[in-house]
């Protein structure tokens, strides 16, 4: 089974595939949820299935902001629920809801202890990386980065020009975060839920804009490049090497 996020009309919504035994097509089980506000951009989009077993989802406030602090709305919230749209114990609004206050979650990751962790575009000032609570605000529109009295604060903040953050993973002490404005691979390091040391920007220019990460079996990190989609913020018309799956071995410095 394959999860997706998909951005449509009247409404965004999640849908579960069956992939053929020869890869070559599948078949649409059912929609897991819909009923998320649909804009330009702002979706959000990212799925992870965590090691609960759950089904994770960041979405965006569509331009809304005020959705985003709506315990009602789908909107602005980092959402779990069962792979079959249920909602499991431990949602502290008995709904998908599983934090609010988000403006544009683009990135999920979980570290070995469990921690679940967030990227999140900024407006015009911060983008942020949290920690995520069942429950907790993370204090948009109100807050941003570290600025603003409400809300959780975030473990690591950057400038939208270094980094506007999507795609995140997990691995040898460090969320690996990918930068589309940015154009960067982004090292954070953590432990036990916090920062563990200050952000690294590796690959700065090399690749452009940076969609996703991902841990491949063998350990590498994987990442997909995105350089097509903005051309008004870094991307550019297509050209013969976009967009590409780039491995990427990590090394220990001596």
């Amino acid at each position: 089974m394959v999860y997706v996020y998909v951005s449509s009309r009247p409404t965004n919504r999640i849908v579960a595939l069956r992939i053929a035994d020869d890869f070559r097509g599948f078949e649409e089980i059912g929609t897991v949820i819909d009923g998320i506000v649909n804009a330009n951009r702002h979706h959000g989009g990212r799925l992870r299935i965590g090691p609960d077993g759950l089904l994770w989802i960041g979405t965006g406030d569509a331009f809304e902001p005020a959705l985003s602090e709506d315990p009602t709305s789908l909107n602005g919230k980092v959402l779990r629920v069962h792979t079959d749209g249920t909602i499991p114990e431990g949602n502290p609004y008995g709904t998908a809801v599983y934090s609010i206050g988000h403006r544009n979650v683009q990135g999920l990751a979980f570290g070995p202890d469990g921690t679940a962790y967030a990227s999140e575009l900024g407006w015009n000032r911060w983008d942020e990386v949290n920690v995520l609570s069942p429950g907790a605000d993370y204090g948009w529109p109100e807050s941003e980065g570290m600025e603003g009295e409400r809300g959780e604060e975030p473990i690591f903040v950057l400038e939208p020009t270094e980094a506007s953050p999507s795609g995140i993973a997990y691995a040898e002490g460090s969320l690996w975060m990918g930068a589309l404005r940015g154009q960067a691979l982004w090292q954070l390091p953590v432990q036990d839920g916090a920062a563990a040391g200050s952000p690294t920007a590796h690959l700065v220019g090399d690749y452009g804009r940076i969609r996703t990460v991902e841990v491949a079996p063998d350990g590498a990190l994987w990442i997909v490049t995105s350089n097509t989609d903005r051309a008004t913020l870094g991307g550019h018309a297509p050209q013969g090497d976009d967009d590409r799956i780039l491995r990427i071995e990590l090394t220990t410095q001596e």
